[in-house]
C-alpha cells in the first residue's frame, strides 16, 4: 500500500470510532453525570488504543464490527483514568480545553473517571468473551499500581529499571491490552496473541519515553515534569550524565526535588548538553524496533502495514 492509502485506511477507522463513540447511548446516566463522561468523550483524542485493537483484529482475520467493542472498552477506560490522572496531577487543561474537574468540580469528576470505568467493562462483558474481561481487569489493576508508584515516588531519583516498570504499567500495560484484545476477539490463535501483546507492549513503553521527550521540546512544558517531581528517562539520564557540571547537574535536582524553578530553555540546555535526550531518543527507538519485531511473524497486509506505519511516525521518524 501506499503511504497516502495507509493514512486514508489510519482516517476511516479513527472516524469510524469517533462516530461511534459519539453515539454511545448514555441514557442510562443521571444527565448529572452524563454531562462530564460525554464532555471528556468529546475532547477527542488520536483514539490510538482503539485503533490498534481493530488493526489487531484485522490483522489474524477478523471484523472490525466484531471488535468494536473491546475497542470501545479500551477508549473508555483510556479515557476515565485520564480523568483520575488530571485530578491526582492537579492537571487543569486536558487536550486544549479545561480538564474535567475544572469545568464541573473534583467530586463529579472522579465519580465521572468511575463511570468511565464501568462502562468499559461493560461493553467489555457485551463481548461474551471472559478472556476480554479478564485481561482489562487485570490492565486496570495494572494502570492504578502504576500510577500509584509514580506518585510514591515522586521527587525521588530511580534507577532506568523502576522507570520502565512504571512505564509498562501506566502505558504500555493498555496497550498490550489493546493488541491481544483486538487478537482474541479476531480469532488469533495463541502464537498470534502473544506476539501483539509484545507489540502493543512495546508500543506503550515507547509512548511514554516520547511523551518524556516531547514535554522537553515544547516550550515551557519542559519544566511541567521536572517541577512537578514526575521522574523522566532524560532526567535519569542526564543525573548519570559526566558531560554537564556539578552546579547543572544541582540545578536539576533542585528543581526536581524541591520544585525550585528553572527556566525551561536552561533545562533544555542541560537536558541537550548531557545527551540525556539522545540516549532517551536511542531508548525509545529501541522499544519501536521491537514493535517491528513483534510483527515479523505476520504476513503481509493491509492491517500490518498501517501497524508498522504507527511505529514509524510516532517513534522511527520523530522529528527531535
Amino acid at each position: 500500500m501506499s503511504e497516502a492509502l495507509i493514512k486514508e485506511r489510519l482516517r476511516n477507522l479513527r472516524e469510524y470510532i469517533d462516530v461511534t463513540l459519539e453515539h454511545l447511548d448514555l441514557t442510562s446516566l443521571h444527565p448529572l453525570m452524563e454531562a462530564p463522561v460525554r464532555y471528556m468523550l468529546e475532547t477527542g483524542g488520536k483514539r490510538l488504543r482503539p485503533l490498534i485493537c481493530l488493526l489487531s483484529a484485522e490483522l489474524v482475520g477478523g471484523e472490525r464490527e466484531k471488535a468494536i467493542k473491546p475497542s470501545l472498552a479500551l477508549e473508555l477506560i483510556h479515557n476515565g483514568t485520564l480523568i483520575h490522572d488530571d485530578i491526582i496531577d492537579e492537571d487543569e487543561t486536558r487536550r486544549g480545553k479545561p480538564s474535567v474537574h475544572i469545568t464541573y468540580g473534583v467530586k463529579r469528576g472522579i465519580l465521572a473517571g468511575d463511570i468511565l470505568l464501568s462502562l468499559g467493562l461493560k461493553y467489555a462483558a457485551e463481548t461474551g468473551d471472559p478472556r476480554i474481561v479478564e485481561w482489562l481487569s487485570e490492565t486496570s489493576s495494572k494502570m492504578v499500581q502504576g500510577v500509584a508508584l509514580q506518585t510514591h515516588y515522586r521527587r525521588r531519583i530511580l534507577s532506568e529499571e523502576e522507570y520502565l516498570e512504571i512505564a509498562y504499567l501506566k502505558s504500555g500495560s493498555l496497550f498490550e491490552a489493546s493488541a491481544a484484545l483486538g487478537a482474541l476477539i479476531g480469532g488469533g490463535d495463541d502464537v498470534e496473541v502473544e506476539r501483539l501483546a509484545g507489540f502493543g507492549r512495546c508500543f506503550g513503553v515507547a509512548y511514554q519515553i516520547r511523551d518524556d521527550i516531547q514535554g522537553i521540546l515544547n516550550g515551557d512544558e519542559a519544566l511541567n515534569d521536572l517541577v512537578n517531581g514526575d521522574v523522566t528517562l532524560p532526567l535519569i539520564y542526564a543525573l548519570e550524565s559526566s558531560s554537564i557540571t556539578e552546579a547543572e547537574r544541582e540545578s536539576l535536582l533542585q528543581a526536581y526535588e524541591r520544585g525550585s524553578l528553572l527556566e525551561a530553555d536552561e533545562v533544555r540546555r542541560i537536558y541537550i548538553q548531557s545527551k540525556a535526550l539522545e540516549r532517551a531518543v536511542e531508548k525509545m527507538r529501541l522499544y519501536a524496533e521491537k514493535c517491528r519485531e513483534a510483527l515479523r511473524g505476520f504476513k503481509s497486509s493491509p492491517p500490518l502495514e498501517c501497524l508498522l506505519h504507527l511505529v514509524d511516525i510516532y517513534y522511527l521518524k520523530m522529528e527531535v
